[in-house]
């Protein structure tokens, strides 16, 4: 009786949910007896911007264990894909599954081989596993079943997903795993019998669950080819802590995003994993723009002296004695106590004037792309992003050391990368603050539009129209005369834009060095910022990048 009730509980009444595993018997014991290749896992795909899935895939051999015992043309597939017959029989020898064939085949040759329709010889795309630009952009995916089941209930209850379903956990397969999740694979399946030929004669067949409309495709801005360009920019000059990001002004699209060091796709929570470019940072004296803009809506004119051999409190000698300079010239040459100065008088007039120009400047709060859509509340394009620090609180404001640290990018100021690109890209269009896209439209599988993200402007008051061309003129006299002149006459296009060094506490030998800015000068294009986290003395790979990346544009 035990017995029988055993098997009843086995046969009839646990069949789709088996033990604490959960196991599918149905589908085990199915498996038990068909051979299958996943061609695809029925997850959608990211494309770039001209609609080219980010991940490429490439044309692969796949070869199935019956063919060891039957013949088949096998010379004339060796001599399409220039092997040896024995190389292909070495292959199969021992395989219990269906497996693909280690050399790399070209398109044409794909087209050969499936001409011959051979059974269990089989030419498909399949993902490369050695492209990983933009690795950290676009995020890491991986199973657990049970957050599959307590994300998507209703799924799990129709069998559209299972313990197999990979979810996206970082970057923008998290930020739109509810499009992107599969509800099917794609696989090349027979029945065998039990020496695992097929059964009764009957060929590999494909099964797959989606259509002309699924799974779906989301469209990035980001264009691969500029993000070659800047990932080798980095790799380069050998900045292995750090990155950039480029953002198109015209409407503050991501074009490029990429951090660094790089991560092992096997281990997405490990080191290196996280994305840098989206995460709160000490900026240093790129910073200073913020102050200067609030100067100059306050009104302080151009012409106002400063003495620049006084370190940041003016209670001793700086390591840099600049001497006596105006505004913009101490813009340009990163004086401290100029803007300690200012900062100082600015919050006596109005202790939330830092906070109110940082929200003209758009970077106030986070800068991505977020708003209701579909049924979600409030989703947001880039999840793991931070928000910015000014104060810890607002007893700083009324400590003059702590507005002086503030005023130069440091105590706990803390901006991410992407949001002082999207401050230069504010400024180079003239004041208009935008929200930050990385992705433009869900699309259908026919590319047909399912869902758009229009431009979104920021709800703030601009800055005044003449500050903004002060600003501008400021941030080129940094390239004319300052600490960015490295770059004067040395590029394609003129740039504008800020340098900035911060300190990351604690007995670090190194400290953070930035450029960030706009070119071309006179009719801006792209923004751009380029971040070192680990520069040691004398070494300026943050400038050599952002002049690398402009050269190749160029």
């Amino acid at each position: 009786m035990l017995l029988i009730g055993r098997l009843i509980q086995i046969q009839l009444v646990d069949t789709d949910s088996f033990s604490n595993h959960e196991v599918n018997l149905v589908e085990a014991s199915i498996n038990q007896r068909t051979q299958s290749f996943i061609l695809s896992d029925g997850r959608g795909t990211l494309v770039d911007r001209n609609g080219e899935p980010m991940r490429g895939s490439i044309p692969s051999l796949i070869l199935f264990p019956f063919l060891n015992e039957r013949e088949w043309p096998i010379h004339k597939v060796s001599e399409i894909i220039n092997v040896t017959p024995d190389e292909l029989r070495r292959a199969l020898q021992g395989k219990k599954q269906p497996f693909k064939f280690g050399k790399t085949i070209t398109k044409n040759e794909m087209v050969k081989i499936n001409d011959l329709r051979i059974p269990g010889v089989y030419a498909v795309y399949q993902p490369e596993s050695s492209d990983r630009l933009a690795s950290h952009l676009i995020g890491s995916v991986r199973t657990n079943p049970d957050l599959v089941k307590s994300k998507y209930p209703e799924k799990w209850n129709e069998g559209l997903v299972d313990q197999h379903t990979r979810l996206g956990i970082s970057g923008l397969q998290l930020a739109f795993d509810p499009f992107l999740i599969s509800e099917g694979e794609s696989k090349l399946l027979y029945h065998a019998d039990r020496k695992g030929n097929p059964l009764l004669g009957l060929d590999v067949k494909m099964f797959t669950n989606s259509d002309s409309f699924y799974p779906l495709q989301v469209k990035t801005t980001v264009d691969t080819d500029l993000q070659g360009v800047v990932e080798s920019s980095l790799d380069q000059t050998n900045i292995t802590d750090g990155g950039a990001v480029l953002i198109d002004i015209k409407n503050s699209n991501v074009l490029s995003m990429a951090s660094r060091p790089t991560f092992d796709e096997n281990n997405p929570l490990g080191d290196g994993a996280t994305n840098k470019m989206v995460k709160g940072y000490f900026p240093g004296s790129v910073f200073k723009t913020v102050i200067l803009a609030a100067a100059y809506e306050a009104g302080i004119p151009n012409n106002r002296t400063f003495d620049c051999n006084q370190n940041v409190y003016r209670d001793g000698p700086e390591k840099r004695e600049l001497g006596v300079l105006d505004l913009k010239q101490s813009f340009a040459a990163s004086c401290n106590a100029t803007f300690a100065i200012l900062a100082e008088e600015l919050i006596k007039k109005d202790q939330d004037v830092i906070e109110k120009t940082a929200e003209k400047l758009g970077i106030s709060s986070t800068v991505g792309w977020n708003d209701k859509l579909y049924h979600y509340d409030h989703f947001e394009q880039f999840p793991d992003e931070s928000d910015p620090v000014f104060f810890k609180s607002e007893k700083d404001k009324g400590i003059r050391k702590a507005i002086d640290q503030t005023a130069i990018g440091q105590l706990n100021v803390k901006v991410s990368p992407l949001s002082l690109a999207n401050m230069m890209a504010t400024i180079a269009r003239g004041g208009d603050s935008k929200q930050v896209r990385v992705v433009s439209d869900i699309l259908y599988q026919n590319n047909t539009t399912f869902l758009s993200f229009q431009e979104k402007k920021n709800n703030s008051k601009p800055l005044p129209s003449d500050v903004v061309d002060e600003l501008q003129g400021a941030l080129r006299e940094v390239v004319a005369s300052g600490t960015g002149k490295s770059f004067l006459g040395n590029l394609p296009v003129e740039v504008a834009g800020k340098s900035g060094t911060a300190e990351p506490g604690g007995n670090a030998d190194y400290d953070y060095q930035w450029f960030v800015g706009y070119f071309p000068y006179n009719e801006p294009r792209y923004a751009l910022a380029v971040v070192d986290f680990e520069r040691r003395e004398k070494e300026y790979k943050a400038y050599q990048a952002f002049a690398k990346i402009v050269d190749a544009l160029y």
